[in-house]
């Protein structure tokens, strides 16, 4: 068991480090860079951290009128940073449902479609090397299924959910991304982020009163806007609308 340093701020001081560590390939990489971005507290603490990497864009999928994609929007007018909208309708759905029945097969209904969310969002991403937020509700307990549950219990379920996506969901989207020429990396899944996040005591990580409560004032303490830091996001896809299309287009066929 990881020794537990002595306050908030050594912990914070931690993440900081691991962080920089995590991006820092990316960064001198001197290539241009995508981030998947919805304008929640993940993908924003991404962009603010590498605001300065030349040729970055923010890319954010929605249907028309979805929060995420104002949400997107508007996130990216705020850190002075280029904006890519792209399309989730159905035409884009079908192909990306189509053209990836391999990776998106065997997986549950939720799994299923959010990984066909990410799909639609890698195919028309411009950039070829791609940023994502994933691992950050994993370990910083953001999920709706953390609310209520004791300090041992959430654990179970971190290490479980982690699992998952380590094993299954994360290798089936770098699957995707290669398909589509592209690579795609998730900065919150490397081993020294995942490390120093697990030194923070679980109590700290429960989401109490507000989904990532650590997470969000870290990241403001890292200079993220408030407004970006707190806002408040859907799951990716009810805030993309793909949820929504999905089940209209399962009526239609019935």
């Amino acid at each position: 068991m990881l020794p537990v340093p002595d306050s908030t701020a050594e912990l914070r001081s931690g993440l900081s480090s691991a962080l920089y560590e995590s991006l820092d390939p990316l960064r001198r990489a001197g290539v241009p860079l995508g981030i998947l971005f919805s304008g929640g507290v993940d993908s924003s603490l991404l962009a603010w951290e590498l605001r300065e990497t030349p040729g970055l864009v923010l890319c954010t999928l929605g249907r028309e009128g979805s929060s995420d994609l104002e949400s997107g929007r508007v996130g990216a007018q705020q850190l002075g940073l280029p904006w890519q909208g792209l399309r989730a309708g159905e035409e884009e759905v079908k192909s990306a449902a189509s053209r990836f029945e391999g990776p998106l097969a065997g997986l549950s209904s939720v799994a299923r479609t959010v990984l066909l969310t990410l799909a639609v969002a890698i195919v028309q991403a411009r950039p070829r090397r791609l940023v994502c937020g994933q691992g950050a509700d994993e370990l910083f307990l953001g999920y709706a299924h953390y609310r209520g549950l004791g300090p041992e219990e959430a654990r179970r379920r971190s290490d479980e959910d982690l699992e998952r996506l380590r094993s299954v969901d994360w290798p089936r989207t770098r699957q995707i991304a290669i398909a589509c020429g592209k690579d795609i990396e998730a900065p919150f899944l490397s081993p020294a982020f995942e490390q120093s996040v697990r030194r923070i005591p679980i109590e700290l990580r429960l989401p109490a009163d507000l989904p990532k409560r650590f997470l969000r004032e870290w990241a403001v303490e890292r200079g993220l806007p408030a407004a970006l830091a707190y806002r408040p996001k859907k799951a990716v896809q009810y805030g993309t609308g793909v949820a929504g299309l999905l089940r209209g287009m399962r009526r239609s066929a019935h």
